[in-house]
């Protein structure tokens, strides 16, 4: 049994090699499920984890979607539900991608899963990048954008993931090649072949 972690740039194609991944090995794909698993363990609604991550600087935002500020989330307390800061969303989020690595046979999209998971056996690390102008076409034809709104919606991409990224590691390049088993250049690989290059890899 095999856990692969897609590590990605915005505008890389990580989803959609995952998805892509979970479907040709009938792996579990592991990337919303995660916001349910932590508003249960946390005992908060989903909509809550989401904005927390947003607010938190540690999920990829969606277009279009209204900032939730820090001062949002603070209020998060209440009877209904509980409360989740940062050290708690780590701890959870740790758990449950340790839990998931016993049961095997998964894709995990970010979420740190390349670090809480290093050192794990039969675990595969993956990193997709791609030059600017490769992502901004990407999210431009994916999600109907301009180049330009496609350009502003990387950057802000680019912030969160490191935001996030710093949670669970030292701060630093989270794109070191080290950190992988495997760099994929999307800009030159096609998703064709980024797919069968990492089911070769994990066959070994």
């Amino acid at each position: 049994m095999s856990v692969i972690t897609i590590s990605r740039q915005f505008g890389a194609g990580g989803m959609t090699l995952g998805e892509r991944l979970s479907k040709r090995l009938c792996y579990r794909y592991v990337n919303e499920d995660m916001i349910r698993e932590v508003a249960k363990k946390v005992k908060v609604s989903s909509d809550h984890v989401r904005a927390f991550e947003k607010a938190a600087g540690t999920r990829l935002m969606k277009f279009l979607d209204k900032i939730v500020s820090r001062d949002f989330i603070d209020r998060l307390i209440s009877e209904k539900y509980g409360y989740m800061d940062e050290k708690g969303y780590v701890d959870v989020v740790r758990s449950i991608i340790q839990e998931l690595y016993e049961q095997g046979d998964m894709v995990i999209i970010g979420r740190g899963s390349q670090y809480i998971l290093k050192g794990c056996e039969n675990t595969w690390h993956i990193l997709l990048v791609g030059d600017l102008e490769h992502r901004i076409r990407f999210i431009a034809d994916k999600y109907q954008l301009t180049d330009n709104e496609a350009q502003k919606a990387i950057k802000r991409a680019d912030q969160i993931r490191g935001h996030f990224l710093d949670l669970f590691s030292v701060q630093g390049s989270h794109d070191d090649p080290l950190s992988y088993d495997m760099v994929l250049n999307m800009r030159t690989v096609s998703m064709e072949k980024a797919e069968e290059l990492i089911v070769e890899l994990i066959s070994e």
